[in-house]
């Protein structure tokens, strides 16, 4: 109270308390009115609008449909109107990194001794990054952000970047078109066929076409062919070139099968299988070299030798031959070393060509390559489905599928099936899955050469975007990968370790550079993210099996146990 303010009675009249609470009484109730006849919360109009209301004498009372309920008081919306908690999140679990890298340090200090400190801690790099399924946030990040060589943990990336872009249920379609007129079984022209990348390669067939040819010829006769009187013209479209990438191996290594080639066309991977059957000691073996119908002239034969000599069959194909030469021993079953053609393109138009007229479809102009070759009806098509590649990719690591793939995607997505269509499709299938491209340098979809690279952060956040089980990308993807101890290039490793059947992986290795990453099961029951990339020197021999592969090994045993306390 201000100090000069008159002090009044504290006592009233009788008539002078009626009165008060008469009036109290008829504004009380006609605010209850209006309130229950028209209440109007914060959400929908601001306070300043609900206090003009009944603001002034001559403002007009508004009619409001009946509520279900009064106004909540302003404190009770207020409290209704608090923030959700924050979802959980993982943080940095000190113990299970300091486990981790201990065992990198016991790794580094194998090899270090073992190369007489050619490799040590100035010329070893290790990443490591781990991550919580379904949860954001990170429990092990060491050297996470640094970009090395993936090796063949590229193939994740490609095979991602394709299941986010193209969708599970993607085929390679290649049409095949007859440019002419048809009549009494014979097409007056050539017949286009349009590439599409598919690497028409089966681990199950082993060389042999006839999966695909048997329905080829069945379509092309049910359309009226039985001869084209032009020939086949492969139409590579905007694919590249097949070619090296840059960074491979030198060309003395070019012949194995981890350096087949890829383009808009293939068959069997790019690759020749030959298939030896030892005969009796001293005689010729019976080899088979696949596909049938490759245009390769055969050289070279292979001697059975006494039982429980040395293998040595050595294959090569080049220079339009085929050479597969040696000696095999009698107690060996039969062995199928798989090798690079020379060119993919040439090979699937030899397959083609070769393997209709042995269905007695015959194409009298033979083949030859185009680009925009004018077309016609479609008559015929080959197709295999994205899933069928999976397994060659991931868990047998086959560099030309991969490859094929990473060129198919950017085909399908951008109109290139180069290696910059290939690279802006994955920077897409990046954005879309909202995971950072700062570091990723992709020149391949294998791995294969030595100027890929990716941070070991990057590769956990392409699995963890797809790891939630329902997600048919996340199903696929384990069901392709190695299991530690049973499949795979997985399946000699971690027999006996408590993370067997608990770690689905990708491996890698090129010289100098060591990988694995994927997906750990917990004892507790959590799924765990990883990646563990390995660069050293190149020309340290011997240190992936003795030093690398243990440690990686290791760590995924500390991940199995990391629930034990």
């Amino acid at each position: 109270m201000d100090p000069g303010e008159r002090r009044r009675s504290s006592s009233a009249s009788p008539q002078l308390i009626a009165v008060l609470a008469a009036a109290t009484a008829l504004v009380a109730s006609a605010v209850w009115g209006i309130s229950r006849r028209g209440s109007v919360s914060a959400e929908d109009r601001p306070p300043a609008a609900v206090g003009a209301e009944f603001a002034g004498p001559d403002r007009p009372v508004v009619e409001f449909d009946e509520p279900e309920r009064p106004a909540e008081p302003p404190a009770l919306e207020a409290a209704a109107a608090k923030p959700e908690p924050a979802p959980p999140r993982a943080v940095r679990d000190p113990v299970l990194e300091r486990r981790i890298e201990t065992a990198i340090a016991n790794a580094v200090r194998e090899a270090s001794r073992r190369t007489q400190r050619v490799a040590n801690g100035n010329t070893v790099s290790i990443a490591v990054h781990v991550r919580p399924v379904g949860v954001p946030g990170e429990l092990v990040s060491i050297q996470a952000d640094r970009a090395l060589r993936p090796a063949s943990n590229m193939k994740l990336v490609t095979v991602l970047a394709a299941l986010v872009l193209l969708g599970p249920d993607w085929h390679f379609d290649t049409p095949f078109e007859a440019a002419g007129e048809i009549s009494g079984g014979v097409l007056a022209g050539d017949l286009v066929v349009r590439a599409a990348g598919d690497p028409l390669y089966s681990v199950e067939a082993l060389g042999r076409m006839g999966p695909w040819l048997d329905g080829l010829a069945r379509d092309l006769r049910a359309a009226g062919i039985e001869r084209a009187t032009g020939a086949l013209v492969l139409d590579e479209a905007d694919f590249l070139e097949p070619g090296p990438g840059p960074g491979w191996p030198p060309d003395n290594q070019w012949w194995q099968e981890s350096c087949a080639l890829a383009g808009g066309f293939s068959a069997n991977g790019g690759c020749m299988t030959a298939v030896v059957v030892p005969g009796s000691v001293g005689a010729v073996a019976r080899t088979t070299v696949l596909p049938e119908h490759h245009g390769l002239t055969r050289k070279g034969r292979v001697v059975t030798v006494a039982k429980g000599k040395k293998l040595v069959v050595n294959v090569e194909a080049r220079a339009g031959r085929v050479t597969v030469k040696g000696t095999i021993p009698a107690d060996v079953r039969k062995y199928s070393p798989r090798f690079a053609h020379p060119d993919p393109v040439a090979l699937f138009g030899e397959v083609v060509v070769g393997g209709l007229a042995a269905r007695g479809i015959r194409i009298e102009g033979g083949f030859r390559r185009e680009r925009g070759a004018p077309g016609g009806r479609v008559v015929a098509h080959l197709r295999s489905p994205l899933t069928d590649s999976l397994v060659p990719i991931l868990r047998e690591s086959n560099n030309a599928v991969s490859d094929q793939l990473f060129f198919a995607t950017g085909h399908a997505v951008l109109g290139q099936g180069t290696r910059a269509g290939g690279r802006e499709a994955t920077a897409r299938a990046l954005d879309e899955l909202g995971v950072s491209a700062e570091g990723l340098v992709q020149v391949d979809g294998s791995g294969l050469s030595r100027n890929d690279a990716v941070t070991a952060r990057q590769l956990t956040a392409l699995l963890a975007a797809v790891g939630d089980p329902e997600d048919e990308r996340a199903r696929l993807l384990r069901a392709a990968l190695p299991v530690a101890g049973r499949s795979g290039t997985l399946g000699k490793r971690m027999r006996t370790s408590v993370a067997k059947d608990r770690i689905r992986a990708k491996t890698g290795w090129i010289r100098g550079t060591s990988a694995l990453s994927g997906y750990a099961e917990t004892k507790g029951g959590r799924e765990l993210v990883f990646s563990i990339l390995v660069a050293y020197p190149a020309d340290a021999d011997g240190l992936n099996t003795h030093c690398w592969k243990p440690m990686q090994d290791e760590i995924c045993a500390i991940l199995v146990t990391s629930d034990d306390g």
